[in-house]
């Protein structure tokens, strides 16, 4: 017995069906064969948009707890001795993952996966979450959804092995989640990795590298939509683009199915060691150099004699701009960086050369302080030097860069046009970080009415790291229902239902809204870390119709896609309320591996909500119950439903959706879902009464969709659904 045998406590016997690939060559050689079938319906089984959100939960926990790590240190060693906070905490994470996982492979053993029921792979699930303090498989955090994992992996196993797959049939449990247990170390250094910004930004072109490695061609990838979509009517919202989570999951199910169907265990390990090796060896990320470079050109202008032309100090800094942003980076590499560096340092920094040395610094912040910087808790910093006043001056550089290198490489081989950019950028900019008092009258470049703004880098400390900026103005509202009702929120809902979730108790609803910019590298889990501990979901994309709705600014908002620049607010309720954690009001599964694909929808009503809905049904307010299942099923249907279908099925190899068939879709089914509710809501009554009064918090309804093939799906033309009550939150 080999001593890797040994250590797993299998014997060669065991492991023959898992480690024997049943493949003369790797799994997807060739065109479409059993292999390809195999693994595309095991890859459909994995996917779990549940488990999609809580790798993107981590990533914004761990990204949150090194920021916050690094801000009670101010030694050299800081970025070192944060890390090392974060990566034990993160090792206890899988730790528990691992004693998770050891206790299903323990209790199933040298059982099969048909030979299993779904009541005893969810209870032994269960069982081994309880073992950890967790409630249970409907939990939304990461060790409850790998739990939901390994589940899918042994029923989409003991499928193919049902359908006849030969070498399915030749799988044993216990070497299943053990093949499991191996590469969760994997992903969750590619979690870390990525909260600490050592993995690009644009993840889904990393992911399919990763997974090139493993000879995996990622269904995504083959119909990846454009790195910057074209933006859609107002009317018609774009599906959203794949997080970070997303991406990460869906290369660790591509790699977690091609392990299992070949056996190729030795890949596996190495891969492990690469992440390893990438995370430890890389050096400073691209994100820490720019903090670097933000720093030192702040000292160099507060250093400078007056009236200097800093054009050395900002030509270094111009390369750290560029390294942090690879679309920039690839656009400036096609006309030559030194070409493009020489016809835009000299002009910007002429056109700063009479804000440089102490004085002007100093001048500079007090001004700033001046614009609501108490709210920010800044005045004691802006009183005792000028770092606030050369920071603004960074801010507009990098601004312009940006700017400058997003034009494509026809413009930027045309001095004349690089120049007229520029000229336009630097004004957008100086209006953006400097107080509307000390511009031109003339200046036309403000994006907010009345009161002045400026846009501070955040979090403030001894180090210099900055991952967001803050807008100097938070926004005091009175928000009325009709505009809470029209503010759709990234879970489908309605800031009127949060509202009333959390116990509003009349209207206009009185809040502050605080406003927030994207820098590169930035994660929710930075805001939230920051912001006073609060949760990521309380962070919300700051459009620029919501803008328009919320604070009457609609020069705030920002499209919803992209990372940098990228606009969010946070709304914090008046008199003493609070935000309470969120969860998804509608969760979406969509199968694709059987002859029919299939489409569930989960409607999660807050406890209100389904307290609301027996109180209406006593009343025999059926018109205006309906009214109210309207508003939620058919903002959701405008909203998130859209891009979940599209991910779920570019997850599948040809299964992909165009973005104007996901929206045929989703608006076809949120109709049905309405219409079913409508003709069934008296035999539901009785069912829904009863969930309502249940120990259980809230309620869900299940809206299962059946389709006559792939055909019917891309036409959006589905079945009419079956419809299931039942108390509590479910994700399936």
């Amino acid at each position: 017995m080999s001593s890797e045998a040994a250590d797993s406590g299998y014997g060669e016997q065991d492991l023959v069906g898992l480690l024997s690939s049943p493949f003369s060559e790797g799994l997807l050689d060739g065109g479409e064969s059993e292999s390809d079938a195999a693994f595309a319906a095991l890859v459909g089984e994995l996917t779990d948009e549940g488990f999609d959100e809580a790798v993107q939960d981590l990533v914004d926990e761990a990204a949150g707890l090194h920021l916050a790590s690094a801000g009670t240190w101010s030694t050299e060693a800081t970025e070192h001795l944060a890390t090392g906070e974060v990566q034990n905490w993160m090792a206890g994470v899988a730790a528990e993952a691992d004693r998770l996982l050891e206790h299903v492979e323990q209790h199933f053993a040298a059982r099969t996966p048909e030979s299993l029921t779904d009541g005893e792979i969810g209870g032994a699930l269960t069982e081994a979450l309880v073992a950890e303090g967790r409630p249970g498989l409907d939990g939304e955090n990461f060790i409850p959804a790998l739990a939901r994992k390994a589940g899918s992996l042994l029923r989409g196993v003991a499928t193919l092995a049902k359908r006849g797959v030969a070498f399915a049939g030749r799988f044993l449990v216990g070497p299943l989640v053990g093949a499991l247990r191996r590469i969760v170390p994997t992903m969750l250094k590619w979690v870390l990795s990525k909260a600490l910004n050592r993995l690009p930004q644009n993840l889904r072109n990393d992911a399919a590298a990763l997974a090139a490695k493993l000879g995996i061609t990622l269904p995504s990838t083959q119909s990846a939509p454009a790195a910057l979509p074209t933006p859609t009517p107002a009317a018609e919202p774009a599906p959203a683009e794949p997080t970070t989570g997303a991406a990460l999951a869906e290369l660790f199910d591509a790699h977690l199915a091609n392990t299992v169907l070949t056996g190729n265990h030795s890949m596996a390990d190495r891969l492990m060691a690469e992440a390893e090796a990438d995370a430890d060896e890389d050096g400073p990320s691209a994100v820490a150099g720019l903090d670097a470079a933000r720093a030192t050109l702040a000292d160099q202008l507060a250093e400078a004699e007056p009236g200097s032309v800093l054009t050395t100090e900002v030509e270094q800094f111009i390369p750290a701009v560029m390294a942090a942003l690879p679309l920039i980076r690839a656009g400036i590499g096609a006309i030559g960086r030194d070409k493009v560096v020489g016809l835009i340092a000299r002009p910007l920094a002429e056109l700063m050369k009479g804000h440089v040395g102490a004085q002007a610094a100093k001048a500079l912040s007090r001004a700033i302080a001046d614009k609501g910087l108490a709210l920010l808790r800044l005045e004691a910093e802006s009183s005792t030097g000028g770092q606030l006043g050369v920071e603004a001056l960074v801010s507009m550089l990098e601004d312009t860069i940006r700017a400058v290198g997003q034009l494509p490489p026809e413009s930027l081989a045309e001095p004349l046009r690089v120049r007229a950019e520029l000229q336009e950028a630097f004004a957008a900019a100086a209006a953006r970080h400097l107080p509307a008092e000390l511009l031109r009258a003339d200046l036309d470049a403000n994006e907010i009415d009345g009161e002045s703004a400026v846009w501070v880098l955040m979090p403030r400390g001894p180090g210099r790291r900055y991952r967001y900026r803050k807008c100097s103005r938070i926004f005091p509202v009175r928000i009325s229902r009709n505009v809470a009702r029209a503010i759709v929120l990234s879970d489908g809902g309605t800031l009127e239902q949060r509202f009333l979730d959390e116990g509003a108790a009349g209207w206009p609803a009185q809040a502050e809204v605080h406003v927030y910019e994207a820098l590169p590298g930035t994660h929710l889990g930075h805001l939230a870390a920051s912001e006073g501990q609060v949760d990521p979901s309380e962070f919300e994309d700051l459009t620029p119709n919501t803008a328009a709705l919320l604070l009457n600014q609609p020069g705030l908002g920002r499209p919803a896609y992209g990372g940098v620049g990228r606009r969010y607010y946070r709304v914090v309720p008046g008199r003493g309320g609070r935000h309470r954690r969120r969860f998804k009001r509608a969760v979406v599964l969509l199968v694709l591996t059987g002859p029919r694909p299939v489409l569930r929808v989960h409607l999660r009503l807050s406890e209100r909500a389904a307290h609301r809905v027996t109180e209406l049904l006593a009343q025999n307010a059926d018109v205006r119950l309906v009214a109210a299942f309207r508003s939620l099923i058919l903002g959701i249907a405008q909203q998130p439903l859209p891009g979940r279908i599209a991910r779920q099925a570019e997850r599948t190899p040809g299964a992909a959706l165009t973005a104007a068939q996901a929206r045929a879709l989703a608006a076809g089914v949120g109709e049905r879902m309405v219409a079913a509710i409508s003709a069934q809501l008296r035999s539901l009554a009785p069912t829904l009464a009863a969930a309502a009064r249940d120990a259980a918090e809230g309620v869900t309804l299940t809206f299962e969709f059946g389709f006559a093939d792939r055909a019917a799906l891309a036409a959006g033309r589905p079945d009419a659904p079956t419809v299931t009550v039942r108390p509590g939150r479910h994700r399936d």
